[in-house]
């Protein structure tokens, strides 16, 4: 009795076993599941074509530790991705997204803004550049894997974050 219910138990968990196993196979062989633990500028240009946005290249002084290039994103509201980390065979395993925005008014008011941003946002980080100027910017982290679904997706998010954050600083809302 023990020895058939036995049989009956190790039966269901290789047939359940066999039935996943295609699908498993079939996921890992999609790009937009594969992980990912970096990304080459070269690919991460297609992703940025693949969201439609136009950039151009701009090349920078590395210091070991950007890329030597840097993609400026003309997308309504201008913005940049760099990598980070880039020394490795996978790629860049560090992606920072940049904005730079003229911040008017006296500076108190600028920083509560600011403030008020980082309460009420999550993903994305603003802070004072100097007097005439906020910054926000947002860091994807590859290492340890991302698929190419949730790096767009994570460019979307930026992309909504960077045209909410503008009007912000323009004033013509009244929350952030």
């Amino acid at each position: 009795m023990i020895g058939s219910v036995l049989r009956l138990f190790l039966g269901i968990i290789l047939t359940l076993g066999v039935i996943a196993a295609p699908a498993r196979a079939q996921d890992v062989a999609t790009p937009e599941v594969r992980l990912y633990a970096g990304i080459s500028m070269d690919d991460l240009a297609d992703t940025l074509l693949l969201e439609g946005l136009r950039f151009k290249e701009v090349p920078i002084d590395g210091q070991g530790m950007v890329a030597n290039r840097r993609f400026d994103v003309d997308d309504g509201v201008q913005w940049s991705v760099l990598g980070y980390d880039c020394e490795n065979e996978n790629g860049c395993s560090e992606l920072q997204l940049r904005a730079v925005f003229r911040a008017g008014g006296p500076e108190n008011v600028v920083l509560k803004l600011l403030n008020d941003w980082n309460k009420a946002n999550r993903f994305t980080r603003a802070y004072l550049g100097n007097e005439v100027s906020a910054i926000l910017e947002m860091d994807i982290y590859l290492s340890g894997g991302q698929s190419l679904k949730n790096i767009r997706e994570q460019i979307i998010i930026w992309r909504q974050s960077a045209r909410r954050f503008s009007t912000t600083m323009a004033g013509d809302a009244g929350t952030p």
